[in-house]
């Protein structure tokens, strides 16, 4: 369930009366260290109902921190955290298959480690299509990149997972954003505009994005560590969640873990908006393609054709929708002005 009351209804019901139809509006949930504290006052039944859930989660070393938050907070309490992790193999290209049939409540675990970015995105679509890793064997998957893809392509990444999408729309594919590091050099500047792009893209488009990077540069206090390069303010991972220069000590593993059960609460219909912490509504979306009006290069696709992250068709050859670098440009400078101005 989304907050949708920060948009005057005057202006909804204005829009209705200037044009025959009304737009369809894109709603975002960023799960981002802002829901955290709310985890432990989840009703039983919400965390019963997350205890149900399946998910498939390919990652590196950052991820393994993540698990073992995971099993943390199931380790101390079970009857609240319920989700349990179960490793899988691959050959390493994708994850094997899944079993006959998977258990509720199970994360599926896999290490594929870091082949660089680029095989990490081909080994999630192919783990997800030539595998068959989805619904039914899970609800939601999840691919996360690490530190080291500093230099990874937001649009590969946010495409390959919207793709997906197209093809499987039973499953939730879930967005993350890139670890951070606590240094201030130009490889964590580049991380930092990698998670702006692909905060614009998810909530522009309305997805649901685990915001791993927010989370780390965010200290229990709501205090945020940042650094300042070039005249722009980037964060940077807190050094009390850090056991080294970029992974996740006891504190820092648990504390993204909650994010994933924010997010997990999100998949049960839950408000990631609670207490006033809404990244949307955003923008309108006429031709319903999940691009917003204001960043779609291909207006009027129509109804159930695959898009990319501009709003074109996806092809295989360039057309006269193709994708160019100017406007993934606007895509993300629009989408980081609607951010910015929720925000604040």
């Amino acid at each position: 369930m989304h907050r949708r009351d920060n948009m005057p209804r005057a202006l909804l019901l204005g829009c209705c009366a200037l044009s025959c139809t009304c737009a369809t509006a894109v709603f975002a949930q960023v799960i981002d260290h802002r829901q955290l504290d709310s985890i432990s006052t989840l009703p039983q039944a919400t965390m019963d109902a997350i205890g149900q859930q399946t998910w498939l989660f390919t990652h590196a070393s950052v991820g393994g921190n993540i698990i073992s938050g995971l099993d943390a907070l199931h380790s101390a309490n079970p009857t609240r955290y319920q989700l349990v992790i179960e490793w899988v193999g691959d050959d390493g290209a994708r994850a094997n298959d899944p079993p006959a049939a998977t258990v509720p409540g199970t994360i599926y675990d896999c290490d594929r480690g870091n082949p660089g970015w680029e095989a990490k995105i081909a080994y999630f679509d192919d783990s997800v299509r030539v595998s068959g890793w989805h619904n039914p064997a899970v609800a939601a998957a999840l691919n996360k990149l690490c530190f080291i893809d500093q230099d990874a392509d937001a649009t590969a990444y946010v495409d390959s997972m919207a793709a997906l999408e197209t093809s499987y729309p039973a499953t939730r594919f879930v967005y993350a954003t890139m670890p951070l590091t606590t240094s201030s050099d130009s490889d964590n500047v580049r991380r930092n505009e990698y998670n702006a792009a692909v905060r614009a893209f998810c909530t522009a488009q309305g997805k649901l994005l685990l915001d791993v990077a927010d989370i780390e540069a965010h200290a229990p206090s709501g205090a945020v560590f940042t650094f300042n390069s070039g005249g722009q303010t980037y964060q940077r991972l807190y050094s009390g969640y850090a056991a080294d220069e970029g992974h996740l000590n006891d504190a820092g593993s648990q504390r993204v873990a909650l994010g994933w059960y924010a997010a997990a609460d999100a998949l049960v219909g839950g408000d990631p908006c609670a207490d006033g912490n809404c990244d949307g509504p955003v923008l309108p979306d006429a031709d319903q393609d999940g691009v917003p009006d204001a960043s779609d290069v291909c207006p009027d696709t129509p109804t159930g054709t695959a898009v990319d992250s501009t709003g074109c068709p996806i092809t295989t050859s360039p057309g006269p929708c193709a994708p160019t670098a100017a406007a993934m440009l606007t895509l993300t400078l629009v989408g980081l002005g609607a951010t910015r101005r929720l925000r604040r």
